[in-house]
C-alpha cells in the first residue's frame, strides 16, 4: 500500500467556512460510493485495489475528507472510470441494473440461529437519501426482529404468513397482502405470530454522515455492511 495514498488534499477543518469546499467534499463522496455499489464492489475490494485504507475511503465517501488527485486517480482507475466522473451529483449513475433470480446483490443472516433471512434485491443511492428493495423471509420458528430507530421510512408488504408490527407502544397485525408504510424515528420491531413469513421491503434513510455509522446491529444491510 502507498501509505502517501492516505494523506487528504486538505485539513477537514479549514473547509468549515468554505460551502463550495463543503460541497464538492458531499459530492465526490456520493459519487464515489455510487460508482461502486454500482458495480457491486465492497470497501474493503475498493480500497485495496486503489492502495489506500479502508478508513480512508470510508472518510471519503462520508464526506469527512476529500481526496488527493493521486488518490482520486487511483480510485477511478480502481473503478473504470474517468476522474472526472468522480465529480458531480450521483444522479447521474442512473443505469439500468438487472439482478437475475437466485442473484442478489447482497445476504445478510442476522440471528445466530439463521431463522431470519434478508436479501438486497435493489438499491438506488441519491444526494440526499438511499432507497432499497429487501426481501425478508422468517423461517417457521423465527419470533422477532431486532428493535430498530433510524431517520428513514419503511414500506412493508407481506407476502406470505402474518407480521405484527410493534412501532413505540402500538402494534400492528398484517397479513398476506397487506402493506405498511412507516418512519423510522419511532423504535420499531416486528414479531411473526405465524412463523414463516415472507415481505418485500422498501427501506429509505437519509444520506447523514451520523446515519451511515449507525449499528443496526444485523437486523438490516446497513450502508457499512456490504
Amino acid at each position: 500500500m502507498d501509505a502517501s495514498r492516505d494523506e487528504p488534499l486538505n485539513d477537514p477543518n479549514e473547509d468549515e467556512g468554505s460551502p463550495l469546499i463543503a460541497n464538492l467534499r458531499k459530492a465526490i463522496g456520493a459519487r464515489l460510493r455510487g460508482h461502486r455499489i454500482h458495480r457491486n464492489m465492497t470497501g474493503v475490494t475498493l480500497s485495496s485495489a486503489a492502495g489506500i485504507s479502508g478508513a480512508m475511503l470510508s472518510k471519503i465517501e462520508s464526506a469527512e475528507r476529500i481526496p488527493s488527485l493521486p488518490v482520486l486517480a487511483a480510485l477511478a482507475a480502481a473503478l473504470g472510470v474517468e476522474v472526472g466522473d468522480l465529480f458531480g451529483s450521483s444522479a447521474g449513475l442512473i443505469e439500468p441494473v438487472v439482478v437475475r433470480a437466485g442473484q442478489p446483490q447482497g445476504t445478510q443472516k442476522p440471528h445466530e440461529d439463521d431463522l431470519l433471512h434478508i436479501e438486497q434485491l435493489g438499491i438506488m443511492e441519491l444526494p440526499d437519501v438511499q432507497i432499497r428493495l429487501l426481501r425478508m423471509r422468517a423461517a417457521k420458528g423465527c419470533k422477532t426482529m431486532k428493535p430498530v430507530q433510524f431517520d428513514g421510512f419503511w414500506i412493508d408488504h407481506v407476502v406470505k404468513g402474518e407480521l405484527v408490527m410493534c412501532i413505540g407502544e402500538r402494534e400492528y397485525h398484517l397479513r398476506a397482502g397487506d402493506t405498511m408504510t412507516y418512519r423510522g424515528e419511532v423504535p420499531h420491531y416486528g414479531r411473526f405470530p405465524a412463523g414463516a413469513t415472507e415481505m418485500l421491503v422498501v427501506q429509505g434513510w437519509v444520506n447523514t454522515n451520523a446515519q451511515r455509522k449507525i449499528k443496526l446491529d444485523g437486523a438490516l444491510l446497513s450502508p457499512g455492511q456490504r
